[in-house]
């Protein structure tokens, strides 16, 4: 029997009358709290679960599903997530620091503030996503982010190689450093070899005269 425990009060949350997680139904499941730290959760099944503020850092989800879950303020840092499933899911404020989502799915999901610097996320669908995020040195090269809200969002040092913008909204997003070699943005425009800057503050008296 595994029991799963509140990271900070110790209180069992769930008891599963197996030998190991991976594979597991979770469907629904009331785990707010949950420490999962460096479980294997390798194609578990966490739809709809409640996993807000739960610690799932170093945990394998390769193939999980997360669909429609809640996991606002839930940390998956240095996690691997690989071919997750997280569409529709509520992510706001959550971090995916160092994690590895490459070709995972996070269609539609709400991604406001979440964390997900140095993460890998190649390959990775986040098309109409809120991602007002901090991407800074994450790798989403030929990520598929059409339609997807990123005004606001951090991409400093961030690779975008070959990534898919058409329709993303950019307003204040801060792509300074970003790497865009090839990105489209729309109607089959590329992006070329270039940096986006930022602009240097100008000295008050060059705006006179």
């Amino acid at each position: 029997m595994i029991e799963i425990r509140h990271k900070q009060t110790g209180v069992v949350l769930r008891r599963v009358e197996a030998e190991g997680l991976s594979g597991q139904f979770f469907e629904g499941a009331k785990l707010a709290g949950a420490d999962l730290t460096k479980r294997d959760l390798s194609k578990a099944d966490f739809q709809r679960a409640d996993l807000r503020d739960a610690d799932l850092s170093g945990a394998n989800l390769n193939g999980a599903m997360l669909a429609g879950a809640l996991i606002r303020g839930a940390v998956f840092e240095g996690a691997s997530l690989q071919r997750c499933d997280l569409t529709d899911s509520f992510a706001v404020g959550a971090g995916f620091h160092g994690a590895d989502l490459t070709g995972a799915v996070m269609r539609y999901s709400k991604l406001s503030e979440a964390d997900f610097s140095e993460a890998k996320l190649v390959g990775a669908d986040l098309s109409m996503a809120e991602l007002a995020c901090d991407f800074s040195k994450a790798n989403l090269t030929k990520a598929d982010l059409r339609g997807a809200n990123l005004a606001g969002a951090v991409l400093d040092g961030a690779t975008l190689l070959g990534a898919n913008l058409t329709d993303a909204k950019l307003m204040g997003a801060d792509m300074a450093g970003a790497r865009v070699e090839g990105a489209i943005m729309g109607a089959g425009r590329k992006l070329g070899p270039q940096l986006f800057k930022k602009k240097e503050a100008r000295p008050w008296w060059q705006f006179w005269g």
